[in-house]
C-alpha cells in the first residue's frame, strides 16, 4: 500500500487517480471496482470493494471500509462482506450513541410507518426527517422547527398547531413528545401541508381573509388571526380600542389601521399634568382639519372627569375616525372610564411570546429601520433561537432597543451571532426555565466567558472554579455555549 501512494496525506480525488471504489464516498452506496476499470495504471492489479459509514442517527458521512486484493483473487463474495461488515460498524454505532440519540431515532422510526407523509424527529441538536419532509421543508433552519416542538411540549398544547415558513408556506403540525421527563428530550412532528396559501402581499387579502396591515410584519397563527380580525374594521369609521400588553405595538397598529395617513396622535397621560380643560383643548385643536384621524394613546390613563370631558369634547366636534390604544392589564375597575364605553369595536394585540415564528421577520425589520438600509446586518439562527426562548415582557419595545444596542454604531463585522447577545440575555435565555438565584448564577457564568472571549478555561479561572465545574453547571442550567470557544 505504502508503494501504492496510499497513505495518510494522499490525494485520493477522482480529478486526480481517477475512477476507484473510493467514489463510493461520493454515490453514498456500495462500489466494486475491479483492475481495468481502474482509470489510474497503479491500481489496475487490484479489485477493491468499498462501502460508506453513515452515521445511524445525524446521517453524516464518517468514512469508508474498503477491502482491497490482487486482481487474480477477486470473489463475488467480497462487496456482500464489506456490506455486512459496514452494518455491523453501523450497528455498533447506534448502540453506542446517547441514550438520547436512541430515543430520538426509535420514537422517529415508531412514527415513520408511511413515507408519503412527513415526519420529523428532532432535538436541539439532532434532526432526522423523511424524504416528504425534507422536500416540504427545505431550507427551513431547524432552530425554528426546535423552538415551534419545544413551545408545543412546555405549553401543553393538545392537538395540532400551525407553523408557517419563511416563504409564508403554513402547515399543520402535531407534535408529540419524545419522552415526557424532560422537556427537552426531543419530539417528532407529524406535518401536513395546508391545501390553501396564506402568504399577503402588504395591505392585500389573500384567498384565505390574510390582510397583512401595511408597514407592520408577522406570519404566525397569532398574528395572521389578528390582522384577520383588523381587516372587518379597515376603511369603516367604527371607533376602535387597540389593547395589548406594554410594548406590543398598539399606536402602529392603530395608525396602520388608517394606512399611515392623516392621523393626529395626542397622549391621554398628558391630562394629568396639563389639566383637563388644558388637554380637551389640544385634542379640540387637532379635530380643525378635515377628515383627520385620531389615535388617543394610553386612553385607560384618563381618570373619570377627564374621560367625560374629552367625550364631550369628541361630541361636538367628532373626528373622521376615533382610535384609541390602552395597555390590557392597565385598567383601573374602581373608577368609571366613559370614553372606553364609546368603543364599539376592541382590538387585542398579540403579546411577542405568542409571535415565535415571526421573530426573524421581526428582528430583520427593525434591523433595516434603525440601519435605514444602509448596512445588511444579518442574524445567525442561532442567535434568533436563543431570543425566541425569552418572555419579553416589553415586548416589541425591549426587542427593539436590543437590536438598536447591537446594530448601532456596529464598526466590525455584518454578522450578528449568539457571541455578540448581551450576557443578560444568553443567561434568560437558558434552555429552561430558571429560578432567580440560577439566574444570577448563569448571568456571572456568561459575563466570565464574555470577557474572556469565549474560552471555557479562563472563564472557569476568573470564576474560581474548576473547568469541570463549569460544565456541570452550564449543563444543569441549561446554557447554550456552543458558540464559545475551548
Amino acid at each position: 500500500m505504502d508503494n501504492l501512494g496510499v497513505a495518510p496525506g494522499t490525494n485520493m480525488d477522482e480529478s486526480t487517480v481517477g475512477t476507484t471504489s473510493l467514489i463510493a464516498m461520493l454515490t453514498g452506496r456500495p462500489e466494486m471496482i475491479k483492475g481495468p476499470e481502474h482509470f489510474s495504471e497503479k491500481f489496475r492489479d487490484f479489485s477493491c470493494s468499498t462501502a460508506p459509514i453513515i452515521h445511524p442517527v445525524n446521517r453524516r458521512l464518517l468514512g469508508s471500509v474498503s477491502l482491497i486484493c490482487r486482481l487474480w483473487d477477486t470473489a463475488p463474495i467480497m462487496l456482500p462482506w464489506i456490506i455486512d461488515f459496514v452494518a455491523a460498524v453501523t450497528e455498533a454505532l447506534r448502540i453506542r450513541a446517547s441514550h438520547r440519540e436512541q430515543q430520538l431515532l426509535d420514537a422517529y422510526t415508531a412514527h415513520n410507518r408511511d413515507a408519503r407523509h412527513p415526519v420529523v424527529a428532532l432535538d436541539s441538536k439532532t434532526i432526522i426527517t423523511n424524504a416528504a419532509a425534507a422536500r416540504l421543508l427545505g431550507g427551513v433552519d431547524q432552530s425554528l422547527l426546535w423552538e415551534h416542538a419545544r413551545r408545543s411540549l412546555v405549553d401543553r398544547l393538545q392537538g395540532p398547531t400551525t407553523l408557517t415558513l419563511p416563504d409564508g408556506q403554513v402547515l399543520t403540525v402535531d407534535c408529540r413528545a419524545v419522552s415526557h421527563e424532560t422537556d427537552d428530550a426531543g419530539a417528532v412532528l407529524m406535518i401536513k401541508k395546508q391545501t390553501q396559501p396564506r402568504r399577503a402581499v402588504e395591505g392585500t387579502t389573500t384567498a384565505s381573509g390574510f390582510a397583512q396591515l401595511p408597514r407592520l410584519v408577522g406570519r404566525s397563527a397569532a398574528w395572521r388571526a389578528f390582522c384577520r380580525d383588523a381587516a372587518e374594521h379597515r376603511g369603516s369609521r367604527t371607533p376602535i380600542l387597540v389593547t395589548g400588553e406594554a410594548g406590543s405595538g398598539r399606536l402602529a397598529v392603530a395608525q396602520a389601521l388608517q394606512g399611515w395617513r392623516d392621523v393626529r396622535v395626542i397622549d391621554a397621560a398628558d391630562a394629568s399634568s396639563r389639566g383637563d380643560a388644558r388637554w380637551c383643548r389640544d385634542l379640540e385643536a387637532l379635530l380643525d382639519a378635515p377628515d383627520v384621524s385620531v389615535v388617543i394613546r394610553h386612553v385607560e390613563m384618563l381618570g373619570a372627569s377627564s374621560a367625560l370631558a374629552a367625550l364631550a369634547t369628541l361630541r361636538r366636534r367628532p373626528p373622521h375616525r376615533l382610535l384609541a390604544t390602552a395597555e390590557k392589564l392597565a385598567f383601573d375597575s374602581t373608577s368609571h372610564n366613559a370614553l372606553l364605553d364609546s368603543f364599539t369595536a376592541v382590538l387585542e394585540v398579540p403579546p411577542l411570546r405568542d409571535r415565535l415564528e415571526d421573530f426573524n421577520d421581526l428582528v430583520a425589520h427593525l434591523t433595516e429601520r434603525v440601519t435605514g438600509g444602509a448596512a445588511q446586518v444579518q442574524w445567525t439562527p442561532e442567535a434568533i433561537q436563543t431570543l425566541s426562548r425569552l418572555d419579553w415582557p416589553g415586548n416589541l419595545n425591549s426587542l427593539n432597543a436590543l437590536v438598536r444596542r447591537l446594530v448601532v454604531g456596529r464598526s466590525s463585522g455584518r454578522r450578528i451571532g449568539v457571541e455578540h447577545l448581551p450576557p443578560e440575555y444568553l443567561a434568560r435565555g437558558a434552555r429552561r426555565p430558571l429560578a432567580s438565584l440560577e439566574q444570577t448564577e448563569a448571568q456571572a457564568i456568561m459575563n466570565a466567558l464574555q470577557a474572556a472571549g469565549g474560552n471555557k478555561n479562563q472563564a472557569a479561572l476568573s470564576l474560581g472554579i474548576a473547568r469541570s465545574t463549569l460544565y456541570r453547571k452550564v449543563r444543569a442550567l441549561g446554557l447554550d455555549l456552543s458558540s464559545a470557544v475551548y
